[in-house]
């Protein structure tokens, strides 16, 4: 009787590269910043030693709200802030780490849906059937 084996190490790093996936991304963050990705006057949302204000990137502009994402400097975290126009309503941010395809991160206040940031790869399908709205490719909101 004849067996194929397979050498132990062959098997290993098959097993290996098949669990290895790139780093999820959000492009919209690593486009070249413009004039409209700057934060309104006397705004400052994260500490510029953690999220530098020039990877601040507009995202959408939805119902008064201007939606807006940031990274880390090592590109680690990623960041969204929703900053209502009306000068009434509080505007929200958050931060998380950038792990896998999914909800980075998720925030929500007074006057303001609640606003998931998501990165490229992420099936936004999975929510818009809960209630959810993609009003950019990494913005989903909680529809009214």
């Amino acid at each position: 009787m004849k067996y194929n084996h397979i050498p132990a190490a062959t098997l290993a790093a098959a097993l290996l590269l098949t669990g290895c996936t790139s780093a999820p991304t959000i492009s919209a963050l690593e486009s070249p910043a413009t004039a409209k990705d700057q934060l309104p006057a006397g705004v400052t949302i994260w500490p510029e030693d953690e999220i530098p204000a020039s990877s601040v990137r507009f995202l959408v502009d939805r119902d008064g709200i201007r939606y807006f994402g940031a990274k880390s400097a090592d590109g680690r975290r990623a960041c969204v802030a929703a900053l209502p126009e009306d000068s009434h309503a509080i505007w929200v941010a958050g931060c998380s780490e950038v792990r896998d395809d999914r909800e980075i991160v998720h925030v929500g206040g007074t006057g303001v849906s609640e606003t998931v940031l998501v990165s490229d790869g992420f099936d936004v399908d999975n929510l818009t059937g809960d209630g959810w709205k993609a009003i950019h490719k990494n913005i989903v909101i909680a529809a009214p």
